[in-house]
């Protein structure tokens, strides 16, 4: 076959071009009939262990995975070394300027954040402050409606001490008694819609 294809290469240019390609020996070509043993077999694939199957999957698996992240970590320095090789100086100098400037951002971060913790501290101090101003303002309130209910009582007891004075009692029943008759009263008169008091008229008025 090899001999057949090397002889088509080495083919001078002046004969015509024809498929001289020879069989193999013991070889058949797809045209040509099964052998008159073969007629009647059934091929049937030979039989697989599952658990075998999967043990191989499973290690075929992690080998390709191991030989790709092989094969992307050499082919990551190979292209690093030739970067490397290529820019040269020029990387270094960018390399160095993001350096700076990143250590220009982390400063900057870092007084933006101080800035920052100061506002916080004083932001809660004032409103401590001002916690602090609105409990004294309400102890004070508190303490001025306790003196008010306390004045307010007081002058309830003493109004009542002063009713207290009128009051009958058993020592002064007689003389009130003896006062009540001396200066008769007439509760004998009527109120109108109006909210008017009529009295009744004597004969002799």
């Amino acid at each position: 076959m090899l001999r057949a294809l090397s002889g088509l290469g080495a083919r001078p240019q002046c004969r015509p071009s024809a498929l001289l390609l020879v069989p193999a020996r013991g070889r058949k070509t797809r045209h040509d009939p099964p052998a008159k043993s073969k007629v009647g077999r059934v091929v049937t694939p030979p039989t697989v262990d599952p658990a075998e199957f999967f043990v191989l999957t499973e290690r075929y698996r992690e080998y390709r995975q191991i030989v790709g992240a092989l094969r992307l970590e050499f082919v990551t320095e190979v292209r690093k070394k030739l970067y490397e090789a290529r820019v040269g100086v020029l990387a270094e100098r960018r390399a160095q300027e993001k350096a700076a400037e990143h250590r220009g951002l982390m400063a900057w971060n870092q007084a933006e954040n101080q800035r920052l913790q100061e506002l916080r501290i004083a932001r809660l101090q004032q409103e401590a402050q001002e916690q602090e101003r609105r409990r004294a303002e309400e102890q004070a309130c508190q303490a001025r409606e306790t003196q008010a209910w306390m004045q307010l009582k007081e002058q309830e007891v003493l109004q009542l001490q002063e009713e207290a004075k009128n009051f009958i009692t058993r020592e002064n029943l007689e003389a009130r008694v003896e006062q009540a008759l001396d200066s008769p009263k007439s509760y004998n008169w009527a109120i109108t819609r109006e909210g008017q008091v009529v009295r009744p008229q004597h004969k002799g008025s």
